[in-house]
């Protein structure tokens, strides 16, 4: 394992190599490779589909970028209601738990959330897997989103057999800073961000922010309880700041440093016709990135080292009285490089690597004990038990201008894990013009994920809503693995354009997390269950987009997915999941100096399988933003304006928010 030591000294000696002799690699001005390697501020282009600036028309792969602008037009208060509208994309709310982040029908564990690029260490069981990441991210230092629907594990490796999602954040070199404050049904907040832009060789920025929770309340019908259930979502504070810089060693490289701090101090709250419960939540986060880079006119290529840790620190009380305490600590660190290179007019070759350690060490590996809690001191350590694993990867993909018509994108990546061996992903993608304003895309891969440190080797024993819930790994699961095929026809006609697609993934390994059955004791319910694979998934289906503009203030858009999502073993549909689902948008813009826009969406979904049942709903939602100066911009909106609810009773448990209003403003400087 590489110690925290040995991870000081492997920073210690990147930086000294790069300050002391600019490391490798060519020539280019550092602001010139900056604007090229991260900045992209319109929708043109896309990086983390190859890892290169490429147009978004010639990315065979189904691409969308939600842009500042649209997250401000749409007044989002998070990274997951920025994507609420993505095609493709579900984000759907799990309860307390979260949410879902699902894209094409995949499930949660099959999307890769990256941050510039990099692996956030986070919760990595199968239901918690990406449930909080997208809260957990200050918007205000959001740039833009990118969102790859599709296979990525041939340039990124496990984790991204359903796609990825990369959010990437403001960069130091323009000087400026906002304010920004909002208030609303379910949060309360405000952010700051400030940039210092070039000033000789560095450029600076800074920025934090508070978010305040609110709680919200529900109630479902729970067998295992015996009744109702009564419960809250997890509320209360969540704190940001966020600091990086950028030095140029000279006019032909720069240097990167990010610094990142998360921390939240939740609560929730449960109850059923035995049982109160209460629960206490203090997650802290820490990352800490430097990166390398330059650009000549042959090589793009940077040199990174990471390291990032999340902290959870929980209690459980029942009737007033502490019955469980929970640690956890999960850390990822990765060396990577990646180096393009412009072999001739019609090709550039990337190159890349990385070494990739992810660990976790606490209460749910059974060490330290039963998790008792006296009220003088923990009878257990904090470390408990720490299990780890290690990864070693290589790369390589060509974008190949094969005719004028036809670009060809292969690439391969192959994976050492230390505790499944090797795996190759290989994918080819290609996109061919049919026409200036018209376009045919296809791509096939495989890709695969390995089961994370928790299904392997968890030993969870814990008292959860009068009950107690116990998780057992399984270290003889293997790697799930998966090919996928997609086709897709894109056009624009004067004022319409329009994107349809096919897709079909088949997953073998399947890791389910299994009950193993319930019993009931003197400490109550008890519920179980294990970590397996099962044979096999199918999942295919069809999206449409169509965009229209009517004039220059008004214009719409229309998108569709249909979802056949099946079990092979038994031919079931998978849960969690809509047969059809999409949105109709409608956006309108004065185009004054001081404009107002404003948008009105209608959001739906037809057959969404959920505990055996299936559940038709639809909101309606709008939002209005008015530019006041130059420097002060003001909104407001109202989401599921016609309060849609289910009537929750014994045959139904799943249940959407109702009305939720929000206001805001924001000032630049």
């Amino acid at each position: 394992m590489v110690r925290k030591m040995n991870r000081e000294k492997l920073v210690l000696a990147v930086t000294l190599c790069v300050i002391s002799n600019g490391c490798i690699f060519g020539t280019a001005s550092a602001a010139e490779a900056q604007d090229e390697l991260d900045i992209y501020q319109g929708q043109e282009y896309v990086v983390t589909a190859t890892k290169t600036k490429l147009e978004e028309k010639k990315v065979p792969m189904a691409a969308e970028v939600v842009t500042q602008e649209e997250i401000k037009r749409t007044g989002a208060y998070d990274v997951r209601d920025a994507l609420r509208r993505a095609v493709g994309v579900d984000v759907q709310e799990s309860g307390m738990t979260g949410n879902q982040v699902m894209i094409r029908g995949m499930d949660t564990t099959h999307t890769l959330i990256l941050i510039n690029g990099r692996r956030m260490a986070a919760e990595n069981s199968g239901s918690t897997i990406n449930a909080y990441e997208l809260q957990r991210i200050n918007l205000n230092d959001v740039e833009r989103i990118e969102v790859i629907r599709g296979n990525g594990s041939a340039l990124y490796g496990s984790d991204a057999m359903g796609g990825v999602i990369n959010i990437i954040t403001k960069k130091p070199t323009e000087a400026g800073g906002s304010f920004e404050a909002h208030t609303g049904t379910n949060h309360k907040g405000t952010s700051f961000s400030y940039s210092t832009g070039q000033i000789g060789k560095l450029s600076l920025k800074f920025g934090g922010g508070i978010e305040d929770i609110r709680q919200l309340n529900s109630s479902y019908y729970s067998a295992g309880s015996k009744g109702r259930v009564h419960n809250t979502n997890m509320y209360g504070p969540r704190r940001y700041l966020n600091f990086g810089a950028d030095y140029a060693f000279d006019e032909k490289r720069g240097l990167e440093f990010d610094m990142n701090f998360m921390r939240e101090q939740f609560q929730s709250n449960s109850s059923d016709p035995d049982t109160t419960g209460h629960y206490n939540y203090d997650n802290n986060r820490s990352d800490y990135s430097l990166n390398y880079y330059g650009k000549d006119n042959k090589h793009d290529y940077n040199l990174r080292v990471y390291y990032n840790t999340l902290k959870k620190d929980n209690d459980t009380r029942e009737n007033n009285t502490i019955t469980d305490w929970d640690y956890s600590a999960y850390d990822t660190f990765v060396v990577e490089g990646k180096d393009s290179i412009k072999i001739d007019d019609k090709n550039i070759l990337t190159i890349g690597g990385e070494y990739t350690q992810t660990s976790m060490k606490g209460t749910r590996f059974g060490g330290g004990g039963d998790n008792k809690y006296s009220e003088t001191k923990y009878d257990i350590t904090k470390d408990g038990s720490e299990k780890e694993v290690n990864t070693y990867a290589g790369y390589i993909q060509d974008e190949w201008q094969l005719t004028d018509k036809l670009f060809l994108l292969p690439s391969v990546r192959f994976d050492h894990h230390d505790s499944f061996g090797s795996h190759t992903s290989p994918k080819i993608g290609a996109t061919y013009e049919l026409s200036d304003n018209a376009r045919v895309k296809m791509n096939y891969g495989k890709g695969y994920r390995a089961p994370t440190v928790y299904e392997l080797y968890a030993q969870m024993e814990k008292r959860m809503g009068g009950m107690t819930v116990v998780v057992y790994g399984n270290d003889e699961l293997e790697p799930e693995e998966s090919t996928n095929f997609d086709v897709s026809f894109e056009a624009e006609k004067g004022k319409l354009n329009s994107k349809f697609s096919y897709f079909h993934n088949k997953v073998d390994n399947l890791i389910v997390g299994e009950s193993l059955g319930m019993n009931y004791g003197p400490g109550g319910p008890r519920v179980e269950s294990k970590y397996f694979n099962v044979d096999e998934a199918e999942i295919q289906g069809t999206e449409a987009v169509l965009g229209y503009n009517f004039d220059d203030n008004w214009s719409a858009k229309i998108s569709y997915t249909y979802l056949d999502a099946i079990d092979k073993s038994d031919n079931s549909r998978l849960s969690n999941r809509a047969r059809h689902n999409g949105t109709i948008q409608l956006n309108y813009t004065d185009n004054a100096e001081l404009p107002l826009t404003a948008t009105l969406w209608n959001q739906y979904y037809v057959d969404y399988l959920y505990d055996d049942h299936n559940y038709t709903f639809s909101t309606t939602n709008f939002v209005v933003n008015k530019q006041i100066t130059d420097n002060l911009r003001v909104y407001a909106g109202v989401d599921n304006i016609f309060d849609k609810e289910f009537t929750v009773d014994d045959d139904h448990t799943y249940s959407i928010d109702g009305r939720m209003w929000r206001v805001g403003a924001e000032m630049t400087f």
